[in-house]
């Protein structure tokens, strides 16, 4: 388990677009500085700039993220559940920084869709999951923390922090729950992965996407720049983690 843990990581970093683009690169100046192959060092330098620059661009990257982030709509506040389940993501423990810093922009979303929900819900629990990775703290500890400085009681709250994965996180909730409704809530492009996790491990759940990035206005963005390169990088890595769910089901 632990190898093919840290395989899936090491074959998600080296296949994300940006990772892509600066191993051609590398190579093709490499080639050049080397005074070696020069043809193949500049059509390896010059593939790997232009994939950046396609990468970058929002009218690319937008349209491949989209269909992904569009599988679900948004949760229905009417509806009723007994839980609300916040999947782990990113978080930086800085002692210096207010504990609402510590959270992503992708953390920060889940947590508030899902105090939103909750709120909504008297009578529901949350459930807040993920491991802390290379952080002092875990994401379900830092989630827990700022819900209860927002209000939330600490006994409607726990944490699973030991779940490193989608995968673990739905295992864990599925034996905690049972068949009591829920609402999942994590960004909008894993929730298609997220949610048939879910199903296979039974659980009855209810998607509440959040954290969209990839929004279509009045008018096209045309630039190229790192917020389109992470709506690419979004993209490939959740169509990496499904294809790699498909081969490990």
């Amino acid at each position: 388990m632990e190898i093919a843990f840290l395989l899936k990581k090491i074959i998600g970093f080296w296949l994300m677009p940006l990772s892509i683009c600066v191993l051609l690169m590398a190579s093709g100046l490499l080639l050049l500085w080397l005074n070696k192959h020069i043809k193949l060092g500049k059509l390896l330098t010059t593939t790997g700039l232009l994939l950046l620059m396609l990468f970058s661009w929002h009218p690319f990257s937008t349209p491949l993220l989209r269909p992904i982030e569009q599988s679900y709509a948004q949760f229905e506040i009417s509806n009723q559940v007994e839980h609300v389940v916040v999947l782990g993501t990113g978080v930086e423990s800085d002692e210096a920084v207010p504990v609402t810093s510590h959270l992503s922009s992708s953390a920060r979303a889940r947590l508030m869709e899902g105090l939103r929900i909750l709120n909504a819900q008297p009578n529901a629990k949350l459930i807040v999951t993920g491991y802390g990775g290379n952080n002092s703290k875990s994401s379900a500890e830092v989630y827990a923390h700022v819900a209860m400085s927002l209000g939330i009681d600490g006994s409607r709250i726990t944490k699973f922090e030991q779940a490193r994965d989608t995968k673990e996180e739905a295992l864990f909730v599925s034996k905690h729950v049972g068949n009591q409704s829920l609402a999942l809530v994590t960004s909008a492009s894993h929730m298609p992965r997220a949610y048939q996790f879910f199903m296979d491990a039974k659980v009855n759940a209810l998607p509440a996407p959040t954290f969209y990035i990839a929004k279509y206005t009045e008018k096209t963005d045309w630039k190229f720049n790192s917020a389109g390169l992470f709506k690419s990088e979004r993209a490939i890595y959740e169509y990496i983690g499904q294809a790699w769910a498909w081969l490990n089901r």
